[in-house]
């Protein structure tokens, strides 16, 4: 999710209609971290907190940067492990 988030600039605040590549993220909804707008979805401020939160050691859902960048470089070339298709 966090390299979804940088692609699409949600972490920046953006709006991108994320039910375009993800079918289920009604608990980030329910819990007020992605909000319905116009156009997509948007991060609450809530939501921006939540995900932040990951690249810290001490999260229980922590993420490495480096696994991150792996993702990214998935989501916008369409290479990596597997069949990718390129997000943008």
């Amino acid at each position: 999710m966090a390299a979804i988030l940088k692609v699409t600039n949600m972490d920046e605040g953006q709006v991108y209609p994320l039910n375009k590549f993800l079918g289920n993220f009604k608990t980030h909804l329910d819990n007020d971290r992605i909000s319905r707008v116009e156009g997509g979805y948007q991060l609450s401020s809530k939501g921006k907190d939540y995900f932040k939160d990951r690249y810290s050691p001490n999260s229980r859902q922590h993420v490495e940067v480096s696994e991150v960048e792996i993702m990214i470089k998935g989501l916008t070339t369409g290479v990596g492990f597997g069949d990718w298709e390129p997000l943008l």
